[in-house]
């Protein structure tokens, strides 16, 4: 009888903890929702103001050089500027109604067990259980 007292004791405990687990799932997705909210807003002021620094150093070192640098202080800046324009503009959705193309998935790692038609072996899901085949040598 203590066996099945323990039993009911897991049980007990893993539906507790199932229900903890749901709440902080909810909580967590609150968050997330408004963090994906908030992040676009704070990148494009972190841009601005590293576009900001970035003209500023350029126009200190400018000075300091005695404008030798220019051309090619103007061409760093303007570089800068475009590579933290780029992920903005890609961001953004090209009119008001059109919502951003999901990116695809992206290439699944070959020889892991369970992908694509490969059998599960013992050894894949526990390191310490011996494969039947024998261990596999990388190619």
């Amino acid at each position: 009888m203590g066996r099945m007292g323990l039993m009911d004791k897991a049980k007990e405990l893993a539906d507790a903890a199932l229900v903890k687990a749901g709440e902080v799932s909810e909580r967590a997705a609150e968050l997330s929702g408004t963090a994906r909210e908030k992040a676009p807003g704070y990148l494009d002021r972190a841009a601005d103001l590293a576009v900001k620094a970035a003209d500023a150093t350029a126009g200190g070192l400018d000075r300091a050089t005695g404008g030798r640098f220019h051309d090619k202080l103007e061409g760093a800046t303007a570089r800068v500027g475009e590579t933290l324009d780029r992920p903005r503009a890609a961001q953004q959705p090209t009119t008001v109604d059109a919502e951003p193309e999901p990116e695809p998935p992206g290439p699944t790692p070959s020889g892991v067990a369970g992908q694509a038609g490969e059998p599960i072996t013992p050894a894949a899901t526990n390191p310490e259980a011996t494969d039947p085949d024998g261990p596999k040598r990388a190619p």
